[in-house]
């Protein structure tokens, strides 16, 4: 939700398109990840309000990547918790943490190119 949001905040056409194409991805794996919890008769939890949004593109990402690092963390633990109980789900969520690589990558290169210290 973040991303399609600070997307459309983004002045930078070219940053704003690749957060839609990043936050496209992101509702999709929610709702993943959303139908492997109500499967198992488990409701997923509402997100927590951030405390500060950022005022600048930069700080903004910054924040999206450092949760969505710290999301991925969490997913391989589960994933390890979920080898030894039922295999098949933890496959479905390898299969979900390595598309979460490839967009933690996107959203990186994004928040580089935000970047106030950046050098050119």
């Amino acid at each position: 939700m973040n991303l399609k949001r600070h997307g459309a905040t983004c002045a930078y056409s070219n940053i704003r398109a690749g957060l839609e194409r990043l936050a496209e991805a992101e509702a999709a794996q929610a709702l993943v990840l959303r139908e492997v919890l109500l499967e198992r008769g488990a409701w997923p939890r509402l997100p927590e309000a951030v405390a500060h949004d950022g005022s600048s593109n930069w700080e903004r990402l910054s924040g999206d990547l450092a949760l969505q690092v710290a999301l991925h963390r969490e997913l391989n633990m589960e994933i390890a918790e979920w080898d030894g109980v039922e295999p098949a789900v933890a496959d479905r969520l390898r299969e979900f943490a390595s598309e979460e690589d490839s967009n933690i990558a996107g959203l990186r290169d994004l928040t580089l190119k935000c970047d106030p210290q950046a050098l050119d």
